[in-house]
């Protein structure tokens, strides 16, 4: 897929919060006037929900 948008690849670090402050409010500006990330991050949001108990069970299993 071809994208005319340079920031696409900021979505997935964005919908999984690994962004750091000055990163995520910029991209969060952008989808505010942006339709093709606001789009995308709408699409990606389910599955970072779904990988949330998986990164905090490899956080749990690497402090043990």
């Amino acid at each position: 897929m071809t994208s005319a948008c340079s920031y696409t690849v900021t979505v997935g670090g964005y919908v999984l919060g690994v962004l750091n402050v000055r990163e995520s409010k910029e991209f969060h500006e952008h989808i505010e006037v942006c339709a093709q990330c606001s789009r995308e991050v709408v699409e990606l949001s389910p599955v970072a929900r779904m990988l949330a108990p998986l990164r905090t069970a490899a956080r749990a299993a690497h402090l043990n």
